[in-house]
This record gives structure tokens, sequence and C-alpha cells, in this order.
């Protein structure tokens, strides 16, 4: 059940615990593996407040240690950056009133703040979206900065760095289906996983989250339950 979380940045640090802890590892993770790949300090740091995207940022690494155009990452970075209009489309009544916020509140929402978000009444998600937000971009941030200095002392020692952020969104998954008990989101990406691992081994992720805009776009309205649009979700 819902429940409505104070706007002060201690209430809101708790909140986003789980955010933290989740930040840390697969942060870490993204710096370490970007100062193996041979990426510079201060870009691998830069991307992760500019892009401030996991999914993005993990997958540039090989494109970048493949001198891949600049053309090229931008348009994988966009379509699996896509879903995010269908989170801008369920926030758009729960955003700041005042421009400057509304546009940081934007900029700054990611897979794991969208899933905590939906966790709190839709009357609280506007008053502490720009707080969450800007936490979970520190949170990554400082995450990075640990990854790089770590560097290659470390990720010798730890086999498979990029497999952090997959762990993150099955966590954040499972406690959004605890709050919510929509299960239909759940099948959908599954039934996307399957199809798109059979259509290709090399694009999975993009294959299976241009497949599942295709099928929310195409899901009839009598498929949302009442639950889900009393509370404003999808």
């Amino acid at each position: 059940m819902p429940f409505i979380v104070q706007n002060t940045w201690k209430s809101i640090f708790k909140l986003t615990l789980p955010i933290l802890v989740g930040y840390l590892a697969a942060g870490i993770a993204y710096g370490l593996l970007a100062t193996s790949a041979g990426l510079p300090a201060w870009f691998t740091i830069t991307m992760s407040f500019t892009v401030f995207s996991g999914t993005a940022q993990y997958a540039a690494i090989p494109f970048f240690l493949s001198g891949a155009s600049l053309i090229s990452v931008f348009l994988s970075t966009f379509l699996m950056s896509l879903r995010f209009i269908f989170y801008t489309l369920n926030m758009r009544q729960n955003l700041p009133d005042n421009s400057i916020h509304k546009t940081l509140s934007l900029s700054y929402l990611t897979d794991e703040s969208f899933a905590l978000l939906t966790t709190v009444p839709q009357e609280n998600q506007k008053v502490i979206i720009l707080k969450v937000n800007l936490l979970g971009m520190a949170y990554w941030v400082f995450a990075t900065i640990i990854g790089v200095i770590l560097g290659d002392s470390v990720s010798q020692y730890i086999p498979n760095l990029d497999f952090a952020l997959p762990c993150l969104f099955a966590i954040l998954a499972y406690e959004q289906y605890k709050s919510q008990k929509q299960w239909k989101a759940i099948f959908i990406a599954f039934i996307c996983f399957l199809l798109a691992q059979s259509i290709s081994n090399t694009s999975i992720l993009l294959i299976s989250i241009i497949l599942a805009i295709v099928i929310v776009i195409l899901l009839p309205n009598s498929l949302i339950d009442n639950k889900g649009q009393k509370n404003g979700h999808y």
C-alpha cells in the first residue's frame, strides 16, 4: 500500500537507500569497467552526470573500444532510452510547477527512481520527485568516482562486473511488484525477452525495449486494471 513521505532530505534519503545500495554496486562497476577499457577518468565521470543512464553507459563502453562512430553511439543510446517516454507520460501530472524543477526532475528520472516513486501516492510524487532524482544522480556520480579511483587494481579480481546493473533492475522490479501487484509489465518484459533472444544474440536488450514499446502502444485500455488507473500508474 502506498505511503506518505515527508519532503525533507532526511526522509527522502531513507526512501532512496535501496537506490543508493544498487547504484554503489552498479556505479562502481561502471567506473571500473570504463577505466579498465581505457576511457579517460574525466570522460567516464562526465558521462555519469550528463548521460546518467546505466544501461546506455554500460553499452557505450564496447562502442568506444571498437571505434564506432558518434552517430552509432547516439542512435543506440536513443533507442535504449525510448522507454523514458512512457515514464514521462506517466509522471506528467506529478511534476513540480516550477519550470526549472520540472526540467531537472525529467532529466534525472531513471528506471530506479521511477520504480521507487510508484510506491508512494500520486500527490506525494509531485512534492518529492526532484529530491529523489537529484539524490539518485549524486549516488551514481559518487559511485562512478569510486570505481574510477579503484580502477584496474580491483577490476581484475572481480569477474562479471557488468552483471551488477541487471541485478539492480531485478530487485527493483520485485519491489515494485510487491507494492503494486501488477504482473502484466513483468509478463510483457519476459515475452519480449524471449522474442528478442530468438531474433538476435547480440542486441537482446535493444530489441526487447523496441518490442515492449510496440506492445504497450498497441495494448487495449481494457487491459489496464482499475487499481493502476486510480493510482496513476500504467
